[in-house]
């Protein structure tokens, strides 16, 4: 009678598991670092892609384009991060503007944000660090986990 009742208990939890390729596998590290923001599992709704590793930098950044509907009926909310991992850890985030999204580059030891509506580039550079904040796109995005 036990086993039965924790199979009831356990199974739900099996099902529900996300797979080892959710977030290219960074899922857990994500929820471990105390991530901020929807953690979309789903290939039709979300892309987490590496963008590459900085030259001389312990660092690895990935750009995350996500959409999720809140409830029923409602409409898609959505955006795009750019994430930074140190080793297997997450470190922080920089949440990006809405679409059009921006493109991310590594280019030697910097990391660039390119935007599409207005040719502006800006260089990232992570050698002491993600600086707290960074001024893009006539917007202030800040580093937060």
């Amino acid at each position: 009678m036990l086993s039965i009742f924790l199979a009831v208990l356990v199974a739900p939890n099996i099902a529900a598991a996300p797979s080892a390729a959710c977030l290219a596998g960074k899922r857990q590290a994500l929820v471990d670092g105390r991530f901020r923001g929807p953690l979309v599992c789903s290939k039709n709704n979300a892309t987490f892609k590496l963008v590459g590793r900085p030259r001389g930098s312990e660092y690895a950044v990935y750009d995350y384009h996500y959409r999720f509907l809140p409830h029923p009926g409602g409409v898609f909310h959505g955006g795009q991060k750019l994430v930074v991992f140190r080793g297997g850890k997450y470190v922080g985030q920089y949440a990006l503007s809405p679409p059009p999204y921006t493109s991310l580059s590594v280019s030697g030891s910097d990391i660039v944000l390119q935007s599409p509506a207005s040719h502006e580039k800006v260089r990232l550079d992570l050698a002491k660090g993600p600086p707290a904040t960074l001024m893009f796109n006539g917007e202030k995005e800040v580093f937060h986990r």
